[in-house]
């Protein structure tokens, strides 16, 4: 997992929590939750290439990224499997 977060005032102004996989020896995003495009959203790669964007309603970064760590933390082994980088 990639974690960077700008933080001012105590309060996340941006950020990028990512779940990346080796793949022919370097990494590749699998899934990406950011604050790009003024709005927080989490994206999800394929193997294929392919790539969803699901829009994140919360509007408090400092929720969006305590969520988007645990949810990487409890789910990784299903994304890699769901976007084709792992085997079941």
């Amino acid at each position: 997992m990639r974690v960077d977060i700008t933080i001012e005032k105590g309060k996340v102004k941006n950020f990028v929590i990512q779940l990346e996989a080796m793949v022919l020896g370097g990494w590749k995003a699998v899934v990406r939750y950011n604050y790009a495009h003024g709005f927080p959203h989490k994206d999800i790669m394929l193997s294929d290439g392919s790539k969803a964007k699901e829009r994140i309603p919360e509007t408090d970064l400092n929720e969006v990224v305590k969520y988007a760590i645990n949810d990487i933390k409890q789910n990784w082994e299903n994304y890699l499997k769901r976007c084709g980088y792992a085997q079941d």
